[in-house]
């Protein structure tokens, strides 16, 4: 696959890559393990004449209820003392029980952690929508996910342009190969301040054949992407995720993302830069890419080291 890049110093962005897709995004983690028990109602009993039911805990929400019984004893126990809730979603343990016929209240027996219903706390949320998962080398298959999105991971830079002299250095991933690393598709570098110089990015195809084939976002049902963006350095002109189109693959509308965490960008949300002097319309139905673009600047170098995971297609 060929990689053309713009010449634009204010909107990179190539038409085509080549590359691989990261595997899978993150999952949300399930939420503690909740709910305490009831308490376990007369577990001693004296001696005596008579012999007597003790009363069983109430039940707890998400616990399971266990009763006692006194042995010939003159009474049976009290019900248990309180479990230890040990997250959202357990109530509260056991009841006092009653005294059986025949005696005066026992002592209280030991409360009995149950099994509660897995509480809300300590859930990490992930993006809505449907997962679009890369293998191993980058690549996305169109069996992977219902909208079909099938195409590759790619980085590319300004050193087309530039002929590979005073460009964008990027030191990962490597020109040829963009693997998964644990889920996350990760990339570092540092731009340059060369006359014709705009920087750099990572990139994912939509609709790679081959050949290349604009994607149809409308027909498919998809109205933006979420992500989770993650890393030590988010570069300082922020990152434009663009969607470039057939006829316009320089001036590409995008949204720009400047901290670390989630991000949903539909398209009504992206736009074209404010140095675009012959504006045109989105093209929803002839989407090429999804890029994460990094801008350059005249000033200084701009480094980045972050990484991409977790990404999903949002439905209409």
């Amino acid at each position: 696959m060929a990689i053309a890049c713009s010449s634009s110093s204010s909107s990179p962005g190539p038409v085509t890559g080549s590359g691989g897709l990261a595997s899978g995004g993150t999952l949300p983690l399930p939420g503690g393990s909740g709910g305490a028990g009831a308490g376990a109602g007369g577990v001693t009993a004296e001696t005596g004449a008579k012999s007597g039911t003790g009363g069983g805990g109430a039940v707890a929400t998400g616990g399971a209820s266990i009763s006692g019984s006194g042995s010939g004893g003159s009474s049976a126990g009290s019900g248990g003392t309180m479990a230890t809730m040990s997250a959202t979603g357990g109530a509260v343990g056991g009841q006092p029980g009653s005294a059986s016929s025949g005696g005066s209240p026992g002592s209280a027996g030991a409360g009995v952690a149950g099994a509660g219903a897995a509480g809300a706390s300590g859930a990490t949320p992930g993006c809505p929508g449907v997962p679009i998962m890369p293998d191993a080398t980058g690549y996305v298959s169109a069996a992977s996910n219902a909208p079909g999105i099938r195409g590759s991971w790619f980085i590319y830079s300004d050193c087309v342009d530039l002929k590979g002299k005073n460009c964008a250095m990027v030191t990962s991933p490597a020109a040829t190969s963009f693997p998964n690393v644990g889920g996350k598709m990760c990339t570092s570098g540092q731009t340059s301040m060369a006359i014709g110089a705009w920087g750099a990015g990572i990139g994912l195809e939509l609709n790679d054949g081959p050949p290349q084939m604009p994607y149809d976002t409308t027909a498919h049902g998809i109205k933006g992407f979420c992500f989770q963006l993650t890393g030590t350095t988010i570069p300082s002109t922020g990152i434009r995720v663009a969607f470039p189109t057939k006829n316009n693959p320089d001036n590409a509308y995008f949204s720009a993302v400047t901290t670390p965490g989630q991000h949903t960008v539909l398209f009504s949300d992206t736009a074209q830069g404010s140095w675009v002097t012959k504006t045109s319309a989105f093209e929803p139905t002839m989407v090429m890419l999804m890029q994460m673009q990094i801008p350059s600047t005249t000033t200084a170098p701009v480094p980045w080291n972050f990484c991409i995971e977790g990404v999903t297609a949002i439905m209409q």
